[in-house]
């Protein structure tokens, strides 16, 4: 199994790469895109961290994946950067171009592959909850009890 929270700061620390990088492009509009996007997803999955949600294989299936998208898009974005694009690996400004959308369109859907993890994790642990399957102690706030303590 995946490391989550490796992927989860790996993860964020390519996407402050992609956003050092996209800060010294400025001018193209995808990179601009992706960067806003990878700024919020990290922001979001910072987050995430402090749950043990990041443990669930869905979830930390959907992590790695993200992770390996990032990596293609900061490439992308660092091949942006060159003067002569034509002798990067990605052929044509065109081609990089559509290549560009197409990495933002890919993490925009592992960012609702993830959505719907936690969303799915979130229901199995209410469901146990409400069924008393897991029933919190009385002193510990059903919050803490949740996100720490939980054995579902």
């Amino acid at each position: 199994m995946a490391d989550p929270l490796g992927s989860v700061e790996k993860i964020v620390k390519v996407a402050l790469m992609i956003k050092e990088a996209v800060d010294k492009v400025r001018k193209n509009k995808e990179c601009r895109e992706i960067r806003k996007r990878v700024v919020r997803v990290s922001a979001l999955l910072t987050r995430l961290q402090e749950t043990q949600m990041t443990k669930d294989p869905a979830t930390s299936s959907a992590l790695k994946e993200l992770e390996e998208t990032l990596t293609v898009a900061h490439e992308l974005v660092t091949a942006c950067q060159r003067k002569n694009v034509l002798m990067s690996r990605f052929c044509t400004a065109g081609d990089l171009a559509e290549q560009l959308r197409e990495v933002k369109q890919d993490i925009s859907d592992l960012m609702v592959d993830g959505i719907f993890a936690t969303n799915v994790n979130t229901t199995i642990l209410l469901t146990h909850i409400q069924l008393g399957a897991c029933t919190p102690p009385q002193k510990v706030s059903l919050l803490a009890y949740v996100l720490h303590n939980n054995p579902c």
